[in-house]
């Protein structure tokens, strides 16, 4: 027999430390979330309930005004409504809203969402659609007009 030559402790060490990392790696992998994995189903969501802002008097022609929008959570198979994000499309004409692109997002689990100043002028339509943690996003249309409950 050979005497062991200085190398094979290290080649011994090598090898292990590759068979944790490949462990480690088919662990991550097995034990990914399960809504990572399967989750395929956008959440149920009844829609924008209310666009409302407050102009008072006469609208003026630079004047610039916030809509607080308002709606239910949305429930997920797989994600807690504390979790679920809004995405928020903002049209100028009715049946306007750009789907491939949000207007605004808002925080996850919110109810509420009070846009930027826009110009009091002009009238507003918006849609809001919940989307879950797996990037599954709802399809509702439900479209509501910006009401000022001031005039």
């Amino acid at each position: 027999m050979n005497a062991p030559s200085s190398l094979e402790p290290r080649i011994r060490r090598s090898a292990a430390v590759v068979g944790l990392v490949l462990c480690a790696a088919v662990l991550l992998v097995a034990g990914a979330p399960a809504q990572a994995r399967k989750d395929h189903t956008p959440p149920t969501f009844a829609g924008l309930k209310s666009a409302t802002t407050c102009i008072p008097g006469p609208v003026r022609m630079k004047g610039r005004s916030s809509y607080h929008l308002s709606w239910e959570a949305a429930t997920d198979d797989h994600t807690p409504s504390s979790e679920i994000v809004y995405n928020v499309y903002r049209a100028s004409t009715a049946g306007g809203e750009d789907f491939s692109r949000p207007t605004y997002k808002t925080a996850p689990g919110v109810t509420s969402f009070d846009t930027p100043r826009l110009p009091e002028d002009r009238t507003f339509y918006f849609v809001v659609r919940a989307r879950d943690k797996a990037g599954n996003e709802d399809s509702n249309t439900i479209e509501r007009e910006g009401q000022n409950l001031c005039e």
